[in-house]
């Protein structure tokens, strides 16, 4: 079984499409802070992940000579499930749309010069028509792990035809949606501490945080 874990600390920002533009829908798992330790896991499904930029490639040819991003250079791939990893993690804020409601969650915001912010999300992977948003602070690396047989080719040069256009999106949006229907979860909302941070807002983003190529870093201490 062939696994990848690939190093995006310096171009997370650009990697992985939480925006959706691809057609396909994201899922996400809230993040899970492992106990007594300060790294973030988040499950990810249906992700769709650049694969066009030899700083992502060439820590999977280097692995896997045969892997399927092999096919073409400039290739956007699916990843069916995959974990993402973050490490030494300073805090993280949530905003969860559940039943056309809005449930925040932050664990404090704090952060000093030079770490890192990141945006996640995605449809919840265990809750039907349930939306995440979320943004982690952190100072340490960013990995992301899949293996080789939960990656699908899904545009190559800008083109769809590879997974079959429009309705081959579809099709994949429609049985995972079917999946969600089958767990039937509800979510637990006690989980929630109502706390909206400062991280929200657009204006004090910017000017806290600098946009680098492929990352934001922070550009003040705030406490």
């Amino acid at each position: 079984m062939m696994k990848y874990k690939i190093d995006i600390t310096d171009s997370y920002e650009n990697f992985i499409d939480f925006d959706g533009w691809s057609g396909v829908t994201n899922y996400s798992s809230l993040p899970k802070i492992v106990p007594r330790s300060t790294t973030c896991h988040m499950y990810l499904e249906n992700t769709s992940i650049r694969m066009d930029e030899n700083i992502w490639r060439d820590q999977i040819l280097s692995v896997n000579s045969k892997s399927t991003i092999n096919i073409a250079d400039d290739l956007l791939i699916l990843a069916r499930k995959a974990i993402l990893t973050i490490e030494n993690v300073r805090c993280y804020d949530l905003r969860v749309i559940y039943k056309e409601h809005d449930y925040y969650h932050s664990s404090g915001l704090t952060f000093d010069m030079k770490d890192r912010f990141m945006v996640f999300g995605g449809d919840d992977i265990e809750y039907l028509h349930t939306n995440i948003y979320g943004g982690v602070i952190f100072n340490g690396k960013v990995f992301l792990e899949l293996e080789e047989k939960e990656i699908l080719p899904l545009m190559i040069n800008g083109d769809d035809e590879v997974i079959g256009g429009e309705k081959g999106i579809t099709k994949i949006n429609n049985e995972k949606e079917k999946e969600l229907i089958k767990k039937n979860n509800l979510l637990d909302i006690g989980y929630f501490n109502a706390i909206k941070s400062s991280i929200w807002d657009y204006n004090f983003l910017i000017k806290y945080f600098s946009h680098q190529n492929g990352y934001w870093e922070a550009i003040k201490n705030y406490k």
